[in-house]
């Protein structure tokens, strides 16, 4: 349902990145990943680091905080020894000397890295091993948080990390093509709707999915293309950007289901079927929300993206669930005959595209070099749903598809109060 609602949590697709860290959670933190860029070059960085919320005129000593770079094949080489001796794998180890007094003034430390012939792929660590900070104050300083802020860029200013690259141009284009889209198909719908002076339902649900992609395509256009200059993008946008997507993604979930037990298409009585199955594909929906948000929550720097673990298992077992289901579903479909056959086995055929998309990427994303998985798991996702809507506006408009010449509009309104 919500693929990639873990935006929501993570506020923007940002390559500058500020974390801050209280004394109670350092305590139990010794190998603290901070970001993660790809470069086909040189990386550049920049770590802004500062104590706050000191005690009141406290003066103390300089901190020394040790940053260590993992190029990708060190820190997988790294995994098999305990947190604290993984910096003998690490690619560079730098230290950033803080002031520890009231006005919090802020140290930066400003470097390149590069290694590897065909691409870098570099993850900042903050080794907290030594514990020194939560040393340096008693109980009652409670209060005092490290905050750091890491800026990652390449050559030239880009602001895109390696697996990010082409990200921009492919949605500028989805972006074009969805609000096309609705133009032309809302165009179909206002004269079909004069022509058979009722609406087609079928056709509205597509419309309002392609309007959503399109809205949503548009505002993550406008993020990425802010984030292109500073590193940040508009936070606003991305998250409506990301739960436009989920609802959109949600609704052709349902319209597969809906279609394939005759909605728009045969006499049924929806109210039997919806009460117990409505619910449960809806429950089904936020279930795999919750996954997603969860295997956020517990994803790191280290990880390309958030599917990598359990969450991306579970995700892919309710979808494949839900495609049997889908299947079932459609293979009891009421009408017969060559041109209802035609048409099912088209519906069958597009759904089960769409709902085993997701585990067939997953499955890809797990034997490739790790930072393509995010293209793969990412833009794919983003690809296959365009495909699948435009599929579906194949299968519902035209005046001799299939659907036109099965579906109960423009037909006999006896026992209409059945439909929906």
């Amino acid at each position: 349902m919500f693929r990639i609602l873990f935006i929501f949590l993570a506020l923007a697709q940002a390559k500058i990145i500020t974390q801050s860290f209280s004394l109670k959670q350092l305590s139990k933190m010794d190998y603290i990943p901070i970001s993660r860029f790809g470069s086909r070059g040189i990386v550049n960085y920049e770590i802004s680091s500062r104590l706050i919320n000191l005690p009141k005129d406290y003066e103390g000593d300089r901190l020394m905080i040790p940053f260590e770079f993992f190029q990708q094949d060190k820190w997988q080489q790294a995994q098999s020894l305990p947190e604290c001796q993984k910096q003998d794998k690490a690619n560079r180890i730098i230290y950033q000397s803080i002031e520890v007094n009231t006005p919090e003034e802020i140290s930066t430390l400003n470097g390149q890295l590069a290694y590897g012939r065909h691409h870098n792929v570099w993850l900042a660590i903050f080794n907290n091993c030594d514990h020194k900070l939560e040393k340096m104050f008693s109980a009652s300083a409670s209060k005092v948080k490290l905050e750091i802020t890491i800026w990652f860029f390449d050559e030239g200013g880009q602001e895109f990390s390696l697996e990010e690259h082409g990200l921009f141009s492919i949605v500028a284009v989805l972006a074009l093509l969805t609000i096309i889209g609705f133009y032309y198909n809302y165009r179909i719908y206002k004269k079909e709707q004069e022509k058979y002076g009722e609406k087609d339902y079928a056709l509205l649900f597509v419309l309002v999915i392609i309007g959503l992609e399109a809205m949503q395509n548009t505002l993550n256009f406008f993020n990425l293309l802010v984030y292109n200059s500073n590193g940040r993008g508009i936070s606003a946008f991305a998250i409506i950007s990301e739960v436009i997507q989920s609802v959109d993604n949600y609704l052709l979930m349902l319209l597969l289901i809906l279609i394939a037990w005759g909605w728009t298409i045969d006499f049924i009585n929806l109210e039997t079927q919806a009460a117990f199955y409505l619910p449960l594909v809806f429950v089904l929906g936020v279930v795999q929300t919750i996954f997603a948000i969860i295997g956020r929550l517990l994803s790191t720097q280290t990880q390309f993206h958030m599917y990598e673990g359990w969450a991306g298992y579970s995700i892919s077992i309710i979808y494949i669930l839900l495609a049997l289901y889908f299947f079932y579903s459609a293979n009891q479909q009421k009408k017969k005959g060559e041109i209802a056959n035609s048409f099912y086995f088209k519906l069958k055929l597009f759904g089960t595209l769409f709902f085993v998309s997701f585990p067939v990427l997953l499955m890809i994303s797990k034997v490739i070099d790790p930072y393509k998985s995010y293209k793969v798991i990412i833009l794919g996702s983003m690809l296959v749903r365009l495909l699948n809507i435009a599929l579906l506006v194949r299968l519902f408009v035209g005046k001799s598809t299939d659907y036109q010449r099965i579906c109960i509009k423009g037909k006999s309104f006896l026992d209409r109060d059945k439909i929906m």
